[in-house]
C-alpha cells in the first residue's frame, strides 16, 4: 500500500544500515563506496517492484481506498506519472535512508539508528492501526465506498496467491539481501 511502502522503504534503509553498521562506520563516502551500488539494486529490483505490482494490479486496494483516480491511468499522463514516481519514492526514499543512517553511524550516534529503525517500522504499520481491515476488501475504489460494499475479500484466490507471491517475493529477497549484506559488510570491515 502507498501509505505503507514508502515508510516501508524507509525503514529498510534504516536496517540494512543497522545490519552493516561495522563497514559503515569506516567508510568515509556516503554515495559513493561498495555496498551502495548493491543498496540501490535491492530498492529497484526487489523492493519497489512488488509495490509497484499491487499498485498496477489493484491501484485502489494499494491507496487504501483514498483516491478514485489512481484506477484510470490510460491517456491520463498524471495518474501514469504517479505510478512512475511512486516507483522512483520507494528507490529514493530507501537509498536517502541509508545514507541518512551511514552519516549517523559515522557521527557516532547508533542509537538514533536503532531508534529510526523502530519508529520507520512504527510508521510503516500505522496506516493499518488508522484505517483497521481496509486491507481486507480487494476491490475498486467505487466498489469499497458502495452501501453495502461490493468488493471481495482479502481470501479471495485471484488477490491473495497475488498478494501471496508478491510479499512472498519480497520477504524473501528482503532476508537474503540482508544475510547477504552483513556477511559483506563483515568481510569489507577488515
Amino acid at each position: 500500500m502507498v501509505q505503507v511502502d514508502l515508510p516501508g522503504a524507509f525503514a529498510a534503509g534504516q536496517i540494512f544500515a543497522f545490519l552493516s553498521r561495522g563497514y559503515l562506520k569506516k567508510e568515509k563516502h556516503l554515495f559513493m563506496h561498495r555496498l551502495m551500488g548493491p543498496m540501490a539494486a535491492y530498492f529497484a529490483l526487489l523492493f519497489a517492484p512488488a509495490g509497484l505490482f499491487l499498485l498496477i494490479c489493484w491501484p485502489a486496494w494499494e491507496c487504501m481506498y483514498q483516491w478514485e483516480w489512481v484506477e484510470k491511468p490510460a491517456g491520463n499522463p498524471s495518474v501514469s506519472f504517479f505510478y512512475v514516481g511512486f516507483y522512483m519514492a520507494m528507490v529514493v526514499i530507501g537509498c536517502a535512508s541509508y545514507m541518512l543512517a551511514h552519516w549517523l553511524h559515522r557521527q557516532g550516534k547508533d542509537r538514533t539508528v536503532k531508534r529510526l529503525c523502530i519508529a520507520g517500522v512504527m510508521v510503516t504499520l500505522l496506516p493499518f492501526f488508522l484505517r483497521p481491515f481496509t486491507w481486507y476488501y480487494v476491490g475498486t475504489y467505487a466498489r469499497y465506498h458502495a452501501f453495502p460494499r461490493q468488493t471481495a475479500t482479502f481470501g479471495t484466490p485471484s488477490f491473495f496467491f497475488s498478494w501471496l507471491g508478491a510479499i512472498g517475493y519480497f520477504i524473501i529477497a528482503s532476508v537474503f539481501f540482508g544475510l547477504w549484506l552483513k556477511r559483506k559488510s563483515k568481510v569489507m570491515e577488515v
